[in-house]
Formats: structure tokens, sequence, C-alpha cells
């Protein structure tokens, strides 16, 4: 067991060492796993043990201007990478739209920019994860979901892969869409804490629906690299795209299916039958007068 360990962690590393991105090894969380992987680890041990265990016999934190300051960052900081983003990948005509190669000898400055501003957004996958401390300390442990859980650990794990090996590659585009869907869904959260939520309440199904058209394209996106792979981007990556955006946007499904429609019908048969209970009764009552 001990021999077949060491062989599958000197075959990591060398996969580690060959296919690197010599670019960004000196920034912060990017190069050696370990960082990445003990902030994950940390993360789920807090959100579904040690932390609804310590807060069991605590009061909620109110923690509203905590969280209203906290949405805020999260606008401005999605809004402005998205903003510099753009004009640094799709709008240039060096970079495809339909397959763009993964090339760590490209040095050119909007190359940079656009390196800098992946991890811009790569350091903000670390900033999502405190959504869920704040169910934790706010004991909203109801919302503490295997989606919401897996999709931010995931994510952390997924755009380290993609600073450390793919950047200004075809995996950019995942990037550029969730940039624009956090300005929207952290613009609602801020919304939502400063005035009523029945103001506002009427953006949270159409943000599900961002999501999952933002899975539905990028489905596609990765598909494209598979079915005319011209800039000969590795297959296992688009794969695993096309796999996990199909896995996320089963999930947000199944959460839109029974929140948007099947929470309203079953709502809208209970108001039936408590109304026609209290016509009967009313009947009877009417009945008993005579």
């Amino acid at each position: 067991m001990a021999y077949i360990t060491k062989y599958i962690y000197q075959l990591l590393q060398e996969v580690f060492e060959e296919h690197k991105d010599p670019r960004v090894q000196h920034l912060p969380l990017v190069g050696s796993p370990l960082p990445m992987a003990i902030a994950i680890v940390s993360y789920l041990a807090f959100v579904l043990h040690y932390g609804p265990k310590w807060m069991e016999n605590r009061k909620p934190f109110n923690l509203k201007y905590v969280m209203r300051v906290y949405n805020a960052i999260q606008v401005i900081a999605n809004f402005i990478i998205f903003v510099y983003g753009v004009p640094n990948s799709y709008m240039r005509k060096e970079f495809s739209l339909t397959c763009q190669p993964i090339d760590h000898t490209n040095t050119a400055p909007w190359m940079w920019n656009l390196i800098y501003l992946s991890y811009g957004y790569y350091i903000t996958k670390y900033l999502d994860l405190l959504d869920t401390v704040f169910f934790v300390l706010r004991k909203k442990n109801n919302q503490i979901t295997f989606l919401h859980v897996y999709h931010h650990a995931g994510m952390v794990f997924g755009v380290y892969a993609f600073m450390t090996f793919l950047a200004g590659s075809h995996s950019t585009m995942l990037g550029v869409i969730n940039l624009f869907i956090h300005t929207v869904m952290y613009s609602y959260y801020f919304v939502t804490s400063v005035w009523p939520v029945k103001r506002a309440v009427w953006w949270k199904r159409h943000i599900t629906q961002l999501q999952l058209l933002q899975f539905g394209y990028l489905f596609i996106h990765f598909l494209m690299a598979i079915v005319r792979n011209h800039c000969q981007h590795p297959v296992i990556v688009s794969f695993v795209g096309v796999t996990q955006n199909l896995f996320m946007f089963a999930l947000f499904f199944d959460f839109y299916y029974k929140e948007y429609i099947r929470k309203p019908k079953l709502l809208a048969k209970e108001q039936r039958r408590q109304s026609k209970q209290q016509q009967q009764q009313q009947q009877r009552r009417q009945h008993w007068r005579r």
C-alpha cells in the first residue's frame, strides 16, 4: 500500500512539474496544491461539523452590517474584474471563442493583464466561502445544502487548477460568465439587505435561471473543444468541463424545479384545500343556524 501511494504521489508530481504554468508560480495560493487543499478541508470541517457544533448552544450572530459590506465588496470586485476581463480576452482578435489553446509562452501585455485578472477572480473564490461561514454563524443550517457546499469548494479547486495549468486558455470563459452571474447575484443580496425583501424577491428566480444558462452554455463551450479541437486543447480538461457543467446544471435544475415549480403548485393546492374546508365549515354553520 505504501509503495502504491508513493508511486501515485511521484506520478502526480511529474504531471504537475510537466504541465504547470511558469508564468504564475510566483503568485500566492498558486503552484503547490497544499495551501488550497488546507483551505478546502478547513472550510468543510468548519461548515459541516465544528461550526454548527460550536454554535449549538449559542445565539445567532447579528451580521447584518457585516454582510452588507461583504456583498458590496463582492459586487465591486466581480464587476471590475468582469469589465476589464472581457477586453483582455474575447474582445481581442488573438483570443478565440471557439478554441483557445494553452500557451505558457505567451507574455504579451494583454495576456499578463488577463492572467492577473484571472488571479483576482481566483481570490474571490476564497471570499465566496464566507457565504457558508455566515450561514453557520447565523444558525441558518438549513441553507447549508450539498449543492451550496459542493459548488463553493469545487470552484476553489477548479479555479486553482485553471490558474496553475490553464491560464489564458479555452477555460477562461468559465470565469468571464461566472463574474457576470456573481455581480448580479451579490447585487441582489445587497439590495435585499438594505430594502425589504418583497421589493427585490422577483430577482431570485431569474438569478437561478441565469445560473442554468451559465452551465448550459459552458457545457456547449467545452463540447466545442472536443468536437472541433483545432487548438489542441487537452481533451481530458474539456471532458471534465462538459461533465461538471452537466452535473451542475442537473443540481441547479433540481433546486429550480422544487423551489419555483413544485413548491408553488403544492402551496396553491394547500390553499385550495383550506379554502374548501372554510367553505364547508361556513355551510355547516349556516345549516345549524336554520
